[in-house]
């Protein structure tokens, strides 16, 4: 280009900037108005993408400036499709006619006026932000209708009068009350010309004219025949009417002074006496009865209560019933004694009214007096009841309905109204008895007498009491009606009978294995029995004892003695002692033996029968053969003693009485304590039993009786292990009567008191399971009803796009309420028989039940499934195991973490069988804190728990007993490793039942390290 084309170009280019730089000036100032507008501006071209938005659309239609430029409309607010919005864009588009509308965008939750205007481009909208006037609009209306629907509930007739006497306003019940269908236009005075007379006129002029407030009641004549309460109130364009029908009550004053006298009369001539008090407790009526027991000579009208009668004011009673009565307007009715002048015992009632109280009041002195003798006497047969242990009872023989007598002693084991009738009797009688106890009944109905029957009831508390009923039917018209009778607790005699029996049989077998001869005779000397070892020693049996064959049992020199000192024995009474030779049936050798016998007699002193014993004295001339067999026998009874003493299940400690020192201990004690024998004797109590346990040695010490003490607490040798104990302190006397050392008994009742409150725990857990099941189960039929109906809506062709959307969610959500609720009823439910099921069933079950929980500890669970195989299980108590497993995993992450389930078909090689089992295994881990080898080697032990208060250390006990009952396997695997930690439960189940060996299968197997899938 040549040089003077370049100068050409450059002073063109310098002409046309000024006029550039002034537009670009003016445009800037355009946008930055347009920019800073307090409306929305949006321009659209006519393919409805947005070419420009200001800040305030930007911020009304939360665009991002992205959005500009890029996005079409239709694209960024999917919502307005379908809607006017859409009809009024397009219109304009089309007919490039200016248009404006009020729309409510939901998503934004906005009211917006737009105006819409055709560009060159395509159309620009032009709206702001009218949320808080339709807001308003809205409660405004919201707030005419509730007042509109308060004027219309009121009973009471409101009327609106202008100041020209036209009503603007008339609720329901004035419509109905003065007999209209409409009011509203008309004027007062020619609508109801008989407001013309008084007292309506007037009061209605004063109110319209002076503005003040009238009220008044009057009577309105034909047509409307109404009694009316008026109040009449001023109001800025007129006056308001309020009216109420008072016709009834208007008749009920007038029947009330009618009936007044007629109560006049009736409370002279009426029995019972009546006064009425003022609010100055002055009397102002006395009827004619009550005149006669207060004042029979003198009037008490227009005196002072408390004056009259001062004893009133002593009586706590009479002041609370008649102030309560009287200020708090509450009605009373007690009984009372009132002493000197009257003496009498008056029950009262004591009722407000508007002037004071009436007190209604009888002498009801001798039936309390015949009240006070029965009730002595039922006071009396109750406590002869309760004494003796007896119940009566009457049983209604058409009903079975059972009556009880008062003061009946509960010997049934159960409250009286747990046995309604006898069905319920029949659920607590043990079953062997119930036919007996039938054909006693039809036994007293058919022969009309006393039938007596011993039975067996199972108590509330478990236990078996035995009963005696003693019943008789009764007859009316020669119909049976009923069945009367008795029960009383014969379990203590039985027991005594049982114990009896067991002790007879016992002493038998004693007398039998004791060495020395126990014989016993007959009143008339005639012998009766005698020990096995007794016959056994002379070769003769009882039947060959009698008359006088026991004398063949003696050496021939001694019969004539023997005979005749037993025969002064036997007419005398007094004891049979004798020294004779008895022959040794198997050698036929005679040997020494000192008989004695003694008579037992009754209350009156007869002889009942001979009680008597043989000892063998012929050893006396060899007293040191015989004293060396004492003292071996002595030895080994010594011997067994000590064995005894160190294996009994019962810690046994023996302590001195100074310093409480151990001197022996057995077995036992030293494992409850938890040191070897050697490291405690010697050793103070303080130092080895918990505290507490020296005051109860120094008050056995003052008192030198047995204390009995329920212990709790930690031995020094076991911290962090609380036991409870039962111990029994027994001082041990020596014979100058001085406690020469203090014997204890300790028995270790740890597990019987977590087992109480694992049982109370199982019991709440129990009942919260059938509650759960219960509201499961009430939902599932309203449940199925809004499926149904939200079934129904979503098939309507009418329904809105964004409506549709809103009913399929709810249908979902629905639908994931109504698999919960299943769920929970399945778990409640018992299975009958084992059904199939497979891993994912099991395992998303109890996951569902667990959704929020996992989601509030932010947890993150990884599940997958690639075992399809169905197993024969009990599958609520897999389910109960997955629940434990799960909820364990859950605690362990108070923090969050991942819960990793997995599931697969396996192959179990556990040596408590003898062949591969095919099977599946779902193992559940967790990223949390892990355990330590020591709880892990207690994990499975009953009441086991690291919980405290929140668990009863029953779960994975009772999971591992369900496992072993399906014959599979739980093991574990836990690591608390700064990096890698958490835990690993791993199930095996087999896919049908084999052949359990002999050997119970293992407990759950237990691996400390963690492998690397949870690092």
């Amino acid at each position: 280009m040549p040089d003077s084309s370049i100068d050409n170009a450059f002073n063109s280019s310098e002409q046309r900037t000024p006029a550039r730089a002034e537009a670009e000036t003016s445009h800037t100032r355009s946008a930055n108005l347009l920019a800073h507008l307090p409306e929305a501006i949006l321009c659209f071209d006519r393919n409805w993408t947005i070419t420009y938005a200001n800040a305030e659309a930007a911020r009304i239609s939360r665009l991002q400036p992205r959005d500009i430029g890029s996005k079409i409309h239709w694209e960024l607010f999917p919502e307005t499709l379908g809607t006017d919005v859409e009809d009024c864009y397009r219109a304009v588009m089309q007919t490039r006619v200016p248009q404006r509308i009020e729309h409510f965008y939901k998503p934004f939750g906005l009211w917006v006026d737009i105006h819409v205007l055709p560009t060159d481009e395509g159309i620009a909208v032009y709206y702001r932000d009218i949320t808080d006037r339709k807001q308003a609009e809205a409660l405004r209306n919201q707030a005419d209708r509730r007042f509109q629907q308060i004027f219309d509930a009121s009973p009471d007739s409101i009327v609106c009068i202008d100041r020209n006497w036209i009503c603007t306003f008339a609720n329901r019940a004035a419509l109905a009350i003065l007999k209209t269908d409409t009011l509203v236009g008309e004027n007062l005075w020619e609508r109801f010309p008989s407001n013309q007379q008084e007292p309506f006129r007037s009061n209605y002029l004063a109110t319209m004219e002076r503005r003040v407030p009238t009220e008044f009641e009057a009577y309105y004549p034909a047509p409307l025949d109404i009694w009316f309460k008026v109040l009449v109130r001023p109001h800025e364009d007129g006056i308001v009417i309020f009216s109420s029908d008072v016709t009834d009550r208007k008749g009920a004053e007038l029947l009330r002074d009618a009936s007044a006298r007629h109560l006049s009369q009736v409370l002279e001539i009426t029995t019972d006496a009546v006064v009425s008090l003022n609010r100055d407790w002055n009397y102002t009526f006395l009827n004619r009865r009550a005149k006669e027991l207060l004042s029979p000579r003198r009037d008490l009208l227009g005196k002072n209560l408390w004056r009259e009668f001062p004893a009133a004011l002593q009586s706590p009673e009479i002041l609370f019933h008649y102030h309560r009565a009287m200020d708090q307007r509450i009605p009373a009715e007690f009984e009372i004694f009132y002493p000197e002048p009257l003496n009498l015992w008056l029950a009262q009632q004591c009722r407000p009214y508007d002037g004071g109280v009436v007190i209604f009041f009888r002498d009801v002195t001798a039936r309390r007096q015949s009240d006070l003798v029965l009730k002595q006497q039922q006071n009396l047969l109750a406590a002869v009841q309760h004494t003796a242990q007896v119940a009566t009872w009457d049983i209604d023989y058409a009903t079975g309905k059972a009556t009880f007598g008062a003061g009946s002693y509960p010997v049934f084991g159960h409250p009286f109204a747990e046995i309604p009738d006898f069905r319920a009797f029949k659920n607590i009688v043990v079953p062997e008895y119930i036919p007996i106890i039938a054909a006693c009944a039809q036994a007293a109905i058919e022969s009309g007498q006393m039938i007596v029957q011993e039975f067996q009831v199972r108590a509330a508390d478990g236990s078996i009491l035995w009963l005696e009923s003693r019943g008789q039917a009764v007859f009316v018209d020669g119909e049976p009606t009923s069945l009367r009778g008795m029960t009383i607790d014969i379990n203590s005699r039985k027991k005594n009978e049982e114990a009896l029996v067991a002790s007879e049989a016992r002493y038998r077998v004693l007398a039998d294995l004791n060495p020395q001869a126990i014989w016993m005779g007959a009143p008339d000397g005639s012998i009766t029995y005698a020990n096995q070892g007794f016959l056994d020693y002379i070769g003769h049996t009882v039947e060959e004892l009698g008359g006088m064959g026991w004398l063949d049992a003696f050496h021939p020199d001694d019969h004539n003695r023997l005979m005749e000192r037993w025969s002064h024995s036997v007419a005398t009474g007094s004891v049979f002692d004798i020294e004779a030779r008895m022959i040794r049936a198997h050698d036929s050798h005679a040997r020494w033996w000192w008989l004695r016998a003694q008579a037992v007699r009754d209350d009156s002193g007869r002889v009942l029968h001979w009680l008597g014993v043989a000892l063998d004295i012929d050893d006396r001339k060899t007293f040191a053969e015989t004293l060396q067999r004492r003292q071996e026998e002595t030895e080994r009874q010594r011997a067994e003693l000590e064995t005894v003493y160190r294996t009994a299940p019962v810690g046994l400690g023996l302590f001195d009485p100074v310093d409480f020192r151990y001197l022996r201990l057995n077995d036992r004690l030293a494992e409850i304590i938890g040191l070897p024998p050697e490291e405690i004797i010697g050793r103070p109590i303080t130092d080895i039993a918990p505290s507490g346990v020296r005051e109860i040695f120094e008050q056995v010490l003052a008192t030198k009786t047995m204390q009995r003490h329920l212990i709790e607490g930690e031995f020094p040798s076991r911290p962090g292990e609380k036991h409870f104990f039962n111990l029994n302190y027994s001082p041990v006397f020596a014979p100058d009567g001085s406690i020469q050392a203090i014997a204890t008994a300790t028995l270790d009742i740890t597990h019987q008191k977590k087992a109480e409150a694992a049982l109370i725990q199982s019991e709440k857990l129990a009942a919260v399971g059938r509650l759960a099941s219960s509201i499961s189960h009430e939902i599932n039929n309203p449940l199925e009803a809004i499926t149904n109906l939200l079934f129904l809506i979503n098939l309507s062709d009418e329904l809105p796009e964004t409506v549709r959307q809103y009913v399929q969610t709810a249908q979902a959500e629905l639908s994931r309420v109504c698999q919960i609720a299943t769920q929970t009823l399945r778990f409640h439910r018992q299975a009958v028989g084992a059904t199939r099921v497979t891993a994912r069933d099991l395992v998303d079950a109890v996951l569902n039940l667990y959704q929020g929980r996992l989601a509030n500890s932010n947890i993150r669970v990884e599940a997958s499934y690639a075992a399809v195989t169905t197993i024969l299980c009990f599958e609520n108590d897999i389910r109960q195991v997955l629940n434990n497993l799960i909820a364990n995993a859950i605690d362990a992450m108070r923090h969050g973490g991942r819960l990793l389930i997995r599931a697969h078909d396996a192959t179990d090689l556990s040596p408590a069988f003898p062949a591969p089992r095919r099977g599946i295994r779902i193992t559940i881990a967790d990223t949390g804190h892990g355990m330590s080898p020591a709880v892990q080697a207690r994990l499975f032990e009953p009441f086991f728990t690291t919980k405290d208060l929140n668990g009863t250390g029953l779960g994975l006990w009772i999971s591992s007993g369900i496992i072993n009952r399906h014959q599979g396997r739980l093991t574990l695997r836990s690591s608390q490793h700064p990096v890698h930690h958490g835990t690993i439960f791993s199930l095996f189940l087999p896919l049908a039942e084999t052949h359990t060996p002999e050997t119970h299968p293992p407990p759950p197997t237990k691996h400390h390290p963690l492998p690397s899938p949870l690092a």
